[in-house]
C-alpha cells in the first residue's frame, strides 16, 4: 500500500530520531567495551579483542552513517520501497549487531541480552502490530539460537567467568531461554499496546487535521463566493450610480430644453400678437384710404 506524504514524513522523522539516539548508544557500548578491557569491571570483556571492538564499531557507525545520509534527502526523492527497506533495517541490523555483542561478551553469562529490548522499542515506533511481533520473534530466535548452538559447542564459548557454573549448565541455559522468551513476550505485548495507542492518537489527529482542512477549504470557498458577491454588488452599485448620474444629466438637459421652449413660446406668442395688431392697423388704414378715395371721388 502506498504511503501518503503525511505517513512518509512521520516515518522519516522517526528514523531521524532513532539514528540520533543510535550514535549515542554505539558510543556508550564501545566505551563500556573499552573500559571492560582495562579489567576495572572484571574479565567479562576478555573475549573481546581491540580489533573486534574496532571492527564492530566501524560497522555500527558505518550503517548508521548510511541511514543518516539517506534521511537527509528530500522527501519527494525517497521512494516507498527504499523507505520500507530502511525501516526494516532499523531493527534487523541492530538485532544482528547485538547478537554479536551478546556472543562475544559471554552469552549465558552476559547481561548484554538487554540490548534486544532496545530493538523492540524501535519496532514499536516504526511498525504496526505484525512488525513488532516479528521483531520479537527474531530477537528470541537470535538470542536463544545463539545459546543453543553454543551450549552444544557448535560455536565456542569465548568468555568463562571464574567460579561460575552458568555455561554448560542445562538448567541455567534452559532458564535463560525460557526467561528471555517470557520477558520478550511481555515486552512485545506492551509495545503493541503502546504502539496501537500512539497510532490511534495519530489516526485521530489525522482525522481532525483532515476535518480542519475540509472546513478550511469550505471557508475558503465561501470567502471566494462572498468576494464575488461583493464585487457583483459593487459593480451593480457603480452601474446604478452611473445610471443615476446619467438620468440627472438627462433631466437637466430636458429642463433646459423646456426653458428654451418656454422662451421661444413667449417670443413667438408676442410676435403673433404684434402681427395681429399690425394686421388690424393695416386693415384700419386700408379702410381710411378707401374713405379718402371715396371722398375725393365725390368732390370730383
Amino acid at each position: 500500500m502506498r504511503m501518503d506524504i503525511f505517513e512518509k514524513q512521520q516515518r522519516i522523522e522517526a528514523i531521524q530520531k532513532i539514528v540520533k539516539v543510535r550514535w549515542f548508544n554505539i558510543a556508550i557500548i564501545i566505551s563500556i567495551a573499552l573500559v571492560g578491557k582495562t579489567g576495572l569491571m572484571g574479565d567479562w570483556a576478555a573475549g573481546l579483542e581491540y580489533f573486534k571492538i574496532g571492527l564492530m564499531a566501524a560497522v555500527a557507525f558505518g550503517y548508521n552513517f548510511i541511514y543518516w545520509i539517506f534521511i537527509r534527502r528530500p522527501v519527494e526523492q525517497i521512494t516507498d520501497r527504499t523507505l520500507k527497506v530502511i525501516t526494516l533495517c532499523q531493527v534487523v541490523v541492530d538485532q544482528i549487531m547485538y547478537t554479536l555483542i551478546f556472543y562475544f561478551s559471554g552469552t549465558v553469562e552476559s547481561i548484554s541480552f538487554l540490548l534486544y529490548y532496545i530493538t523492540i522499542l524501535i519496532a514499536s515506533s516504526l511498525y504496526k502490530t505484525a512488525g513488532i511481533i516479528w521483531g520479537g520473534l527474531l530477537a528470541v530466535f537470535l538470542h536463544n539460537g545463539t545459546l543453543i548452538i553454543e551450549y552444544y559447542r557448535i560455536i565456542p564459548h569465548l568468555v568463562g567467568y571464574p567460579g561460575t557454573i552458568w555455561f554448560g549448565n542445562l538448567y541455567m541455559t534452559r532458564g535463560k531461554i525460557v526467561g528471555f522468551t517470557l520477558y520478550m513476550t511481555v515486552a512485545v505485548l506492551f509495545s503493541v499496546v503502546l504502539s496501537n495507542l500512539i497510532r490511534n492518537r495519530e489516526t485521530r489527529l489525522r482525522q481532525e487535521r483532515d476535518k480542519v482542512k475540509e472546513q478550511s477549504n469550505a471557508l475558503t470557498l465561501q470567502t471566494r463566493e462572498l468576494i464575488q458577491t461583493k464585487d457583483y454588488l459593487h459593480e451593480a452599485l457603480t452601474k446604478s450610480d452611473k445610471s443615476r448620474i446619467e438620468l440627472i444629466a438627462a433631466q437637466e438637459q430636458l429642463e433646459a430644453k423646456i426653458r428654451e421652449l418656454e422662451k421661444y413660446g413667449e417670443v413667438t406668442t408676442g410676435r403673433e400678437i404684434r402681427m395681429i395688431e399690425l394686421k388690424e392697423k393695416i386693415k384700419n388704414l386700408e379702410e381710411v384710404v378707401k374713405d379718402l378715395q371715396a371722398q375725393m371721388a365725390d368732390k370730383q
